[in-house]
């Protein structure tokens, strides 16, 4: 009989297909005022100490800034990390969503907010709290279907209540070794490999990326692109559409960065993989990366979650 997390996903699970990246060459410094770092030299790689946990736990890092060009916030963020330890079960469950209102339309910040609320709102009512009630497991729900339709609701919201406005979507959840990442737009999560490169997990569905895919430009005209915001898919515009869902399995010590363009597209790849591989904390990582984007001019809002799973 396969378990209750094997229940949960879908008998067609998506496709973990690793995804090109490419790394943006914007300068940036990070700050060190938010935290000594205590270091040990690995591989040639500074690694930052941590604590051995008992309890296996979901680490989480938030950060925001306005940034230094705008003067109003259209990004949105949302973090809840839980964790059960009953019956000598011990269940860690996490839902993370970054969502970036689109620039230069009305309402982009309400957008955001709506998205993020929604889909927040509906897997905690279909599934997070049914699922604590439920003391035999016996939910018999897709992971894959519950994402889906909430982000539809969401996109179904911000058309009725913010007509004219649109928003990205990206969002991760977490039930305990399985990761589910749900994504419209061009948004970023990004996975932290051990030697701590950078793996894009999302897909932008942007124009400039299109144009990029087909050969008509390369990846260093697509960084300068005027038209490098325009985006072909966006909660709140257009037709239905079904967004990116990818499923897999994370072990401990696996590590997750959800962030907007306000970040990767100031500050390039390596440099935030350097930021991160200094940082002694989920947290310091996060205001770090938001501090080096500022220092590189802060042209858009920016937003990052981190996520790093003990071991």
């Amino acid at each position: 009989m396969p378990s209750f997390f094997d229940r949960l996903f879908h008998k067609k699970q998506a496709e973990n297909k690793p995804l090109s990246t490419s790394d943006n060459t914007n300068s940036g410094q990070a700050r060190s005022e938010h935290g000594t770092i205590r270091s040990v030299f690995q591989s040639g790689r500074v690694t930052p100490t941590k604590p051995h946990l008992e309890i296996p736990q979901i680490l989480v890092g938030v950060a925001q800034s306005v940034g230094i060009e705008r003067e109003k916030n259209e990004d949105s963020v949302f973090t809840l990390t839980t964790t059960l330890v009953s019956n000598d079960v011990i269940s860690n469950f996490g839902l993370y969503i970054v969502a970036d209102g689109m620039g230069g339309y009305e309402k982009g910040e309400l957008a955001s907010s709506l998205a993020v609320r929604e889909l927040a709102a509906h897997v905690l009512n279909k599934f997070y709290l049914p699922s604590i009630a439920n003391l035999n497991n016996n939910l018999d729900i897709s992971i894959q279907e519950l994402m889906q339709d909430g982000v539809m609701k969401a996109h179904q919201t911000i058309r009725q209540d913010a007509l004219g406005s649109g928003t990205t979507l990206t969002a991760a959840f977490i039930l305990g070794d399985h990761l589910t990442i749900c994504h419209v737009g061009d948004s970023r999560a990004y996975s932290i490999q051990p030697d701590g490169h950078l793996q894009l997990l999302t897909h932008d569905h942007s124009l400039v990326k299109r144009l990029e895919e087909i050969g008509q430009i390369t990846p260093d005209e697509a960084s300068i692109h005027p038209k490098r915001n325009l985006l072909y898919r966006a909660l709140g515009q257009g037709e239905p559409f079904d967004p990116d869902i990818t499923n897999m399995q994370v072990v401990e010590g696996y590590q997750l960065l959800i962030c907007s363009d306000g970040l990767w597209g100031v500050i390039s790849e390596s440099q935030m993989s350097d930021i991160i591989g200094l940082s002694i904390s989920p947290q310091v990582a996060c205001q770090s990366l938001i501090d080096a984007a500022n220092a590189a001019g802060g042209p858009d809002n920016i937003s990052a979650i981190m996520i790093c799973m003990s071991d």
